[in-house]
């Protein structure tokens, strides 16, 4: 029987690289096939996408699940072989550096005259011929035989150490099962293999691989750009929650992580009930529909060749917010865009709104492209990154946007770092209580970084002037509807309202009615949104005197 001193000295790392290369390509491929399966079978036939109506009918329904099933399937094999590959190369890794402490402690020890047996055991050598009474000789033989202890206990860690990343290998590769593909398991299985590659990274003691705290959109930056691409892919598979959230690096990584977070979270509560999650059968089901309905919403665009036409999923956490949700979702790719705009909604808007939002960007993102003309792609990002107020008493809560600011600023320096230079043209555009957050978030700590500022139906920005918000005035832009309620609340609690004269910057034309009409088809109010996102100067009107009304200019 070949014992594992003989073993470790013929170990060739090479295999089980290999072996690892195997179960990379393995995955590259099922991540490849699952977007050209969204791309060219879930996303053309999924109903009510940009396009028109898709498949529907009985056949359709009953088709729907198990296409999603397919692809829940194809993440399921990408996610449990980029987790073989981990564990492959993790432990060739350490078995090679276990073999090289054995072959230097081996090394050494025959350099200094000892003598190794078959099983790595170390012994004195045979006394030469008038040694034994020789008292030089004899202290010699006491001193190597002291040196011998700590060689024999080099080479018995290195046979440790190969021995334990042996076992936290086989029990690592033991976890994943082949009956997570079970056809005949309706919902968990993602969860499941969630659940494998969690333990894996524990038996690996891989519990906290380095990725950066996300603080610094710079730095995590700088760190992704570090990364070889089976690097990213590893990370992008097995740590897709904290690499989605990552501010700096690309929107395409970041949707692809995100997605990957959406499937597990929807397969979660499918195959759990309210009590395993702590909620009532209400908020349980509300959860639920919510983040089907985004992915939904996602794949209408999945069959888009255009880039500036496709959803990108840069943030989603249907636990943050004490339940409430937190989605950042663009249309088009904001790291390639000429003109980038971030839309922070109000008052009521929660995960269950997002799909209204993307409705609500696309409208923005049409407008803005007819004024920036072809060759100037433009993005526009529905950022939902704040705690909005559930209701209009809770709109007075100034934390609400306190809280939020600090988020704000580094999502917008993220999109900074993402794109790079030359830099795309930048606008921060909110409605209601977000007009007071991002004000919030402009005016300190150097900013949002923005060139335009645009608030809509604002009760205030949570500052007395313009200038107070980091960038030029003359870059502020406030549109208030003559029969926007919000005008009895504006410049009481939560700052000075943008319209009123003597807050500077500029009032826009709205011919619109209401707190929520300002994105009405082919109104003015929408033309000079888009027009504002374009870098283009806006059909301007009055600013008011909040008692004598509009002021000539």
């Amino acid at each position: 029987m070949t014992n594992l001193y003989d073993l470790l000295l013929k170990f060739d790392p090479h295999g089980l690289r290999d072996a690892a290369k195997a179960w990379k390509a393995l995955g590259h491929a099922m991540d490849n096939t699952g977007q050209r399966h969204r791309n060219q079978v879930t996303g053309p036939l999924q109903a009510n996408g940009p396009q028109g109506p898709g498949w529907e009918g009985a056949d359709a329904k009953a088709a729907q699940p198990f296409m999603l099933k397919t692809e829940v399937q194809m993440e399921i094999i990408r996610m449990e072989s980029e987790a073989a590959a981990l564990v492959l190369n993790t432990v060739a890794e350490r078995m090679y550096q276990a073999q090289t402490n054995l072959t230097n402690a081996v090394h050494r020890a025959d350099a200094a005259g000892l003598t190794v047996s078959a099983e790595g055991t170390l012994s004195l050598p045979a006394q030469g011929k008038g040694e034994a009474n020789d008292p030089e000789a004899q202290k010699a033989r006491q001193q190597l035989g002291s040196e011998m202890k700590g060689f024999q206990d080099r080479i018995n860690a290195a046979l440790k150490a190969a021995q334990e990343a042996s076992d936290q290998g086989h029990n690592a590769l033991v976890r994943l099962s082949a009956n997570t593909l079970d056809p005949s398991r309706a919902n968990g299985s993602l969860l499941t293999a969630k659940y494998a590659v969690d333990g894996i990274m524990r038996d690996l003691h891989l519990v906290d691989p380095y990725i950066p705290d996300g603080k610094d959109p710079a730095k995590n930056a700088a760190w992704w750009n570090s990364l070889t691409l089976d690097q990213q892919e590893t990370y992008l598979t097995l740590n897709a929650a904290q690499v989605g959230d990552l501010d700096g690096i690309p929107a395409g990584a970041r949707d692809r992580a995100n997605r990957l977070v959406l499937d597990q979270k929807i397969d979660a509560l499918e195959a759990g009930s309210a009590s395993v999650f702590g909620l009532d059968q209400k908020d349980y089901d509300k959860r639920k529909n919510a983040l089907m309905e985004i992915r939904k919403k996602l794949e209408e665009s999945a069959n888009e060749k255009d880039e500036s036409k496709q959803m990108f999923l840069l943030a989603i956490d249907p636990e943050r917010f004490d339940g409430d949700g937190r989605a950042i979702i663009a249309t088009g790719n904001p790291d390639k865009a000429a003109h980038t705009a971030v839309f922070a909604p109000g008052t009521g808007t929660e995960l269950p709104g997002v799909p209204n939002q993307i409705d609500r960007i696309r409208q923005f993102q049409r407008a803005a492209e007819y004024q920036a003309g072809a060759g100037k792609p433009v993005s526009v990002i529905s950022y939902l990154g704040y705690d909005t107020p559930e209701s209009l008493p809770g709109a007075a809560n100034l934390m609400r946007g306190i809280d939020g600011a600090e988020d704000m600023r580094r999502f917008s320096n993220g999109l900074r770092v993402a794109h790079g230079e030359p830099k795309t043209h930048l606008t921060w555009m909110a409605h209601s209580y977000g007009t007071y957050a991002v004000g919030e978030a402009a005016q300190d700590a150097g900013g949002l970084h923005a060139d335009d500022i645009l608030a809509l139906g604002s009760p205030g920005m949570g500052v007395l002037l313009a200038d107070q918000l980091n960038i030029d005035p003359d870059h502020v832009w406030a549109g208030t509807a003559t029969d926007d309620p919000i005008r009895a609340v504006g410049s009481t609690v939560l700052g000075t309202a943008p319209h009123i004269a003597g807050f500077g910057g500029h009032n826009i034309k709205v011919d619109t009615s209401g707190h929520d009409g300002y994105w009405t088809q082919d109104s003015e109010s929408l033309k000079n949104i888009g027009k504002i996102i374009a870098g283009v100067p806006p059909t301007t009107g009055p600013k008011e005197d909040p008692i004598w009304g509009s002021i000539p200019h």
